[in-house]
């Protein structure tokens, strides 16, 4: 072999040696595990980068791989919300709404998670009425999956009626704390704890719309329930 081919293969040969083999690229659930162990050990920035990468990742293109994503951003956004990152927060929990709401739409479960914390978000910011149509909107889709008399609809409709007290709206905040009523007397009987609870919030709001009588009578049933329970204990 001539000298300068001898010479061109030592050359080739160190290519190859100096070459390293490329690292495999992360997935997305990959990236997930890793910041999920980020997060345990503390390191939140870092877990948010992590989550950041494994978002621009994941498919969008399937029902199951936009609950996927989904998942990645309400991660990110509760990261976002431990950090007192509001609007980020807020960003990365309406993507992921809009994610599931979607036709063919994701669980109907984890879209009334979004749309409480994103009420409860607009609530921390003073945007009372962007809160109010959240929790309208929670509250229609857990009778649809719930069921009138479910205790998760009848908090709602709790939290509901006094964001409606707070914004002045006495009519809704009254319709509200009664049906509440009806539905907690079913569901726990008339003279419970739990009833005498929504007569005293009843009571505020016909006290605020100046019928004090009835405001009264309300909180004399509360309270005669709970002597009467008292003396049962």
């Amino acid at each position: 072999m001539s000298r300068s081919a001898l010479i061109l293969l030592a050359i080739l040969s160190a290519g190859c040696r100096d070459a390293s083999p490329a690292a495999p690229v992360a997935d997305a659930e990959t990236l997930r595990q890793r910041a999920t162990a980020s997060r345990s050990a503390g390191r939140a920035e870092e877990a948010a980068q992590l989550l950041a990468q494994a978002i621009t990742l994941q498919q969008t293109k399937t029902r199951d791989e936009r609950a996927a994503s989904a998942d990645l951003r309400r991660e990110l956004a509760a990261l976002r919300m431990s950090a007192d990152d509001l609007a980020g927060a807020e960003k990365h929990y309406r993507e992921a709404l809009a994610l599931l709401e979607t036709a063919p739409r994701g669980s109907e479960a984890a879209i009334i998670n979004l749309r409480t914390q994103l009420a409860g978000l607009c609530y921390r910011q003073a945007r009372l009425d962007e809160a109010a149509d959240f929790y309208r909107s929670v509250l229609t889709l857990e009778v649809a999956t719930l069921g009138e008399g479910h205790p998760d609809p009848l908090g709602t409709m709790s939290i509901l009626g006094g964001l409606e007290l707070k914004r002045d709206k006495l009519t809704e905040a009254e319709a509200l704390f009664r049906r509440q009523l009806t539905g907690v007397q079913k569901l726990h009987g008339a003279e419970k704890r739990e009833t005498t609870s929504v007569l005293d919030n009843l009571a505020d709001v016909l006290e605020k719309a100046g019928q004090p009588a009835e405001a009264t009578r309300l909180r004399e049933e509360a309270k005669r329930i709970r002597h009467k329970l008292c003396d049962e204990c």
